[in-house]
């Protein structure tokens, strides 16, 4: 979602404070005030098929309400609230461990709501988030809890526990893993601002992509946003992000899992003949750029690996949807 220093040059410093004159250009920027609330359905789907089997079929949704609670020349401070899709995510795992759903319930139920203070710049771009601590205190207390009370009613259970909540631990442990966690979903919401997009020409930038090995610099690929929808009556546009994996990158990327699978020489060669692998974004942003709010946003990340007769296909979706007011 990182856009390259090339877009983020094309910042506009002199925006005009009475709204879109010039039908050629959009600029976004956040016109919000303080007190602003708007309500969200976030839809989250993974997908994953081996040699064409679906092996993973996971989806959560939930309610998510975004909040101005301050408003300064330079910032704002955002309050982004939803339910807390991770721990209903892994609940499922943790019944059958517990063995009773109700001791579980009770326990999450404590901490089924998150809020996440942040900031972004006079724009709407998003900066950092501001209380990464409390979020971290709040899940290391349920994850406290959840094992305290497995110690006491399967004790046996314990280690089998400790696992299924291994991730929670490593993501809450730091600013770094619950940014990366959460922003997932923040960044597509502030990706649009802090730019002037022209209707007419779709711009072209290099995009960098989180790296599947671990350790490995990230991956570069070829991006192009267009606009391929406006309302300016209504302040209303649409906004087209496609990117795909550079064949550089690509290249770099097959060899470094076959350095981790140990195959080197003249059967890496061979095998690189027949090896894919790609990822391919396809994002909509359909946008009121005045005052700056999203009426739906779609992303979508399909990644295929191709190598050694195994073919693996994942797709992950994210969809945010603004709740209006009957």
């Amino acid at each position: 979602m990182n856009k390259s220093l090339t877009l983020l040059l094309l910042l506009i410093f002199t925006f005009p404070l009475f709204g879109q004159t010039d039908t050629t250009k959009i600029a976004f920027i956040a016109y919000w005030s303080k007190g602003d609330s708007y309500d969200f359905r976030v839809t989250k789907i993974k997908k994953r098929w081996t040699n064409d089997k679906l092996t993973k079929n996971d989806s959560t949704q939930y309610i998510a309400n975004f909040k101005v609670i301050d408003s300064t020349e330079k910032s704002y401070t955002l309050q982004w609230t939803f339910k807390n899709f991770l721990a209903n995510s892994y609940r499922e795992n943790l019944n059958k461990l517990y063995e009773n759903k109700q001791a579980v319930n009770d326990i999450v139920k404590k901490y089924d709501v998150t809020k996440v203070i942040y900031k972004t710049d006079e724009y709407g771009e998003f900066l950092e988030i501001l209380n990464w601590k409390d979020i971290s205190a709040l899940m290391s207390n349920m994850l406290g809890e959840l094992e305290k009370s497995i110690k006491i009613r399967k004790p046996d259970k314990i280690n089998e526990v400790k696992q299924a909540m291994a991730p929670f631990t490593e993501i809450y442990s730091s600013k770094e893993g619950i940014e990366q966690l959460i922003v997932y979903e923040l960044q597509y919401f502030h990706f649009p601002f802090g730019t002037e997009y022209d209707t007419n020409e779709p711009f072209e930038y290099e995009q960098e992509l989180p790296n599947m090995i671990e350790g490995e610099q990230p991956i570069k690929a070829d991006a192009k946003l267009s606009i391929i929808e406006t309302d300016f009556e209504n302040f209303y546009c649409v906004l087209k992000e496609e990117s795909t994996i550079n064949p550089e990158d690509t290249k770099r990327q097959v060899i470094s899992f076959f350095k981790k699978m140990g195959i080197e020489g003249k059967k890496a060669e061979k095998m690189m003949k027949t090896a894919i692998f790609d990822i391919t974004d396809l994002n909509y942003y359909q946008y009121y750029f005045d005052p700056g709010v999203p009426h739906r946003i779609y992303g979508s990340r399909k990644t295929l690996l191709n190598m050694n007769k195994t073919i693996i296909e994942n797709i992950e979706e994210l969809e945010i949807e603004l709740i209006y007011e009957e």
